[in-house]
């Protein structure tokens, strides 16, 4: 499900152009405090990262400071940086050590305190990656991290960026599928401890195995016996925030998933729910509360699903294991996350009418017992017709007596469908424990027996097939037991006994009897089965769809929910996510797999950071000359005038794009992914025109444009980043500041000089024929010599270094020349103007 290009993604790095990084301690700005540069903070690749410890000293203050001299963000924005801290773990105890603060133009708006500082820990590889959030109130262009007092662990803190972003514009998950993993691109996991002295004892074997996208792989939780605390692991989704009122936990099993799981082991079991950081929902199982339930997955083996029904918003959950005094959890198996909406469950009961599973109760001495004798304490079944009526509120209830020698006596009924039910169909009854849950134990006194109408053809019982877990509700204790058929059946009988243990009697609503059919015997019933012939249980994107059901199972770092041109494919899977006619494959500029860290704009020297702060796939001018990406491209113009009837360097939404999102008229056939028409590299250097600041290896493209004015170091780039609409084009040029794209923008270098010309009566020849009058030369020049400036018009000319200094400037008429004895070798710039036209050239003295 694509996302309109209003939406943005979360956790927006503060980079490019005009971005600065500075050290801090407790005076303020300290350049002479730190030892190395402060770059990786701001550049475009999010890996790169500054350590803490090459502080000059750690004394406590220290910190860094990212302020960005381009925007001012509105209050109501979230901040803060993401840091690691190696291979060790983020606790309470650093958390309280750390702050940040916003300041707007160098004066303190806010700063956090151990409580408002809010962590949404992440690893990434053998690192554990986190972001630390201030939802701000006031309005800032600066935000710091600091660190309040001495800690050692501070010193191995590497802070990777810092972030920024508008949190009512981050996508909200609207897909309506049942059990949607929550992994994929732009997933981190994520894992914590409640102390230093916990944490290094305990560990998650395969945590990468969480997030994977494959939900019969894992992740184990291992806790040592005799140790108190806590410990988490929990997912987080950068790219979509997910509805209050869905349902999210996770799936678990016990380490040997031939037992079930222990009541003491569910109450030490939390789930939690975050936004940005922010505690939303937290739930642990309690006895009589229901709050958290545990709902079988994999029938007939020991997966079971914790979750909470969300009443908020969220981006992350958490599962968090609480260690007691005189409980040994030792290992738990945490398969994935999910999130889904709080409808999903199967029309999978047996009714008398009104379900997709017609059917009636067994009536007999061998199949349903009675209502008891004289009202005396014995086994009994009352109202067993509310089992298949079709009011799913309705309920027979089953004592047992308290463990006596009464124990050989018990409840029982049975139920049958109206067909013969396939072996692989999972099958049961609903239940609820009236009074309080006495814990998951009591399940070793029910039984659940399939017939084939009379003979017998699978028995579960809770020390070996038997399956448990409580239905999806916040108010409850209903729950469920059952098994996985190995014949085909058509008789659900369930009993209950006293067993040995029970000291009260004890009292079990029954709802209903319920046959899922699993025909592919993959583990997911027909009913959620998107693969009827397939393995529903791979997802590797994360989308809810798996792979088997999709065309498009693409992991990587552009986003998997936003579909930034608008064309019906998000981003990650759409070749060409900006629509410009280049190939987000040939926007990959460093060749290395990644999209997010390709943002080049300007030369090093006139600007210390490269880059505008949005991706060449999705820049629309990647190289901010002026003229946009779908210009320079190589379509010819012909082509660009059918697909872009505007002119604003998108490529129409009319134009069809197949599956892969390259408008087809673009590739040797529809979605063949082989485009038709080169990039275009006029000059035959190392840079394609979209990248190259002088496409034809003399004049800036941006003063072929006319728009010499807006280059401020005379290095032939837009420097003056301003991009509300965050398309790449910054506002100088920008026709709208809106929508993506700039209407009726330049089609090619000398559009602006011809369309000034023509207004004179000059011709295009006549306006081509001036512009190639001028001639500098020698290039390359020997130092010494001079460098001579031909040209039939007056005008001056002006020589800059590579870094964009003015080294001298000078009226010409006709012609000039400049000695270059005083010049060391290397690269200038001569910027020649005259009434007709602006140029400048490279030139490398020898």
């Amino acid at each position: 499900m694509s996302v309109s290009a209003l939406a943005q993604q979360g956790y927006e790095p503060i980079r490019g152009m005009g971005v600065e990084a500075k050290p801090v301690n407790n005076s303020g700005i300290c350049l002479a405090c730190y030892n190395g540069s402060m770059n990786p903070v701001i550049d475009a690749n999010l890996d790169n990262s500054v350590s803490m410890g090459n502080f000059a000293s750690l004394v406590s203050g220290n910190g860094i400071s990212v302020k960005n001299n381009n925007t001012t963000y509105p209050a109501g924005y979230i901040t803060g940086f993401n840091v690691d801290l190696g291979t060790s773990f983020i606790t309470v105890d650093l958390l309280s050590s750390l702050r940040i603060s916003t300041y707007k133009n160098g004066v303190l708006q806010e700063t956090t305190t151990s409580s408002t500082l809010l962590s949404v820990p992440a690893f990434g590889g053998s690192k554990n990656r986190i972001f630390l959030h201030l939802k701000t109130t006031k309005d800032f262009n600066e935000v710091r991290l600091y660190q309040t007092n001495v800690l050692s662990i501070f010193s191995a803190m590497n802070v990777y960026y810092a972030f920024a972003f508008d949190p009512t514009k981050v996508p909200v998950d609207q897909n309506g599928i049942c059990d949607d993993i929550i992994a994929g691109s732009g997933v981190d996991g994520n894992v914590s401890g409640s102390s230093s002295f916990l944490a290094p004892l305990s560990f998650v074997q395969n945590r990468e195995r969480i997030g994977d996208g494959d939900k019969n792989s894992y992740g184990s939780i291992v806790l040592p016996a005799g140790l108190l605390g806590s410990y988490s692991v929990g997912v987080l989704d950068k790219n979509q925030v997910y509805p209050a009122g869905n349902k999210t936990g996770f799936v678990i099993s016990p380490d040997d998933e031939g037992k079930l799981l222990s009541a003491e082991f569910l109450k030490n079991i939390t789930v939690e729910t975050y936004l940005f950081g922010q505690l939303q929902d937290s739930r642990t199982l309690s006895d009589g509360g229901g709050l958290i339930n545990v709902k079988v997955l994999g029938f007939g083996t020991g997966k079971q699903k914790v979750t909470l029904t969300s009443t908020k918003p969220f981006n992350e959950v958490r599962l968090k294991i609480t260690q007691t005094l005189g409980v040994n959890l030792g290992s738990l198996k945490v398969y994935y996350a999910f999130e889904e909406p709080a409808t999903c469950e199967c029309n999978d009961k047996i009714q008398t009418s009104g379900s997709a599973m017609p059917g009636n109760l067994v009536t007999g001495a061998n199949w349903t017992s009675g209502p008891g004798l004289f009202g005396l304490i014995l086994s009994k079944m009352i109202n067993p017709g509310a089992i298949v009526d079709n009011n799913t509120s309705n309920y027979a209830t089953a004592t047992i007596p308290a463990a006596s020698f009464l124990s050989i006596f018990s409840a029982y009924t049975t139920v049958s469908s109206n067909t013969l039910l396939p072996a692989n169909t999972y099958a049961g009854f609903t239940l609820e424990k009236a009074a309080n849950l006495i814990g998951v134990s009591v399940l070793e006194n029910i039984t659940v027996t399939l017939y084939n109408n009379n003979t017998q053809t699978d028995n579960f019982v809770s020390t070996g097939s038997l399956f448990s877990g409580n239905f999806f509700t916040t108010d409850s204790n209903k729950f469920y037991v059952g098994g996985k058929a190995t014949k085909p059946f058509n008789r659900i009988k369930i009993t209950f006994y006293s067993g040995t243990g029970i000291r009260f009697p004890q009292n079990y609503n029954i709802y209903n009897a319920f046959a899922s059919r699993d025909d592919d015997n993959d583990g997911v019933p027909n009913c959620f089965d998107q693969c009827p012939n397939g393995n529903d249980s791979i997802d590797t994107n994360g989308n809810g769809i798996p792979d088997c059901a999709e065309g498009c199972t693409a992991v990587n770092d552009k986003s998997p929910t936003l579909d930034t041109d608008g064309d019906g494919i998000v981003d990650a899977c759409d070749l060409d996510s900006d629509n410009d006619g280049i190939s987000d494959a040939l926007e990959d500029l460093n060749n290395n797999g990644k999209f997010e860290d390709d943002d080049t704009e300007g030369v090093l020297g006139p600007v210390q950071v490269l880059g505008d702060g949005i991706a060449a796939y999705l820049d629309l001018d990647s190289d901010n000359d002026g003229i946009l990406d779908l210009f320079e491209s190589g379509i010819p113009a012909s082509v660009i005038s059918q697909i872009d009837t505007d002119r604003n360097g998108i490529i129409d939404s009319n134009i069809p794009v197949g599956k892969n999102g390259i408008a087809d008229i673009l590739e040797t056939s529809p979605d063949s992914g082989v485009m038709k028409y080169p990039l275009r590299n006029t000059d035959g250097d190392d840079k394609p025109d979209f990248l190259d600041l002088d496409s034809n290896g003399s004049v800036f493209d941006l003063y072929a444009i006319g728009k010499a004015n807006l280059d401020d170091f005379g290095a032939g780039f837009i420097s003056r980043i301003d991009d509300k609409d965050k398309d790449g084009i910054q506002a100088v040029v920008d026709t709208d500041l809106v929508k993506r794209g700039a209407p009726n923008s330049p089609l090619s270098p000398y559009a602006a000089l011809l369309k000034t010309a023509q207004m004179r009566g000059i011709t295009a020849t006549d306006v081509t024929e001036k512009a190639n009058d001028i001639n500098v030369y020698p290039n390359p020049v020997k130092s010494g010599e001079n460098l001579n400036v031909k040209s039939e018009e007056s005008g001056v000319y002006t020589l800059f270094s590579a870094q964009g200094q003015v080294i001298r400037s000078d009226k010409f008429s006709g012609n000039a020349v400049i000695n270059t004895a005083s010049l060391p070798t290397g690269v200038y710039i001569v910027k020649i103007e005259t009434k007709s036209t602006v140029k400048s050239y490279k030139i490398i003295v020898k």
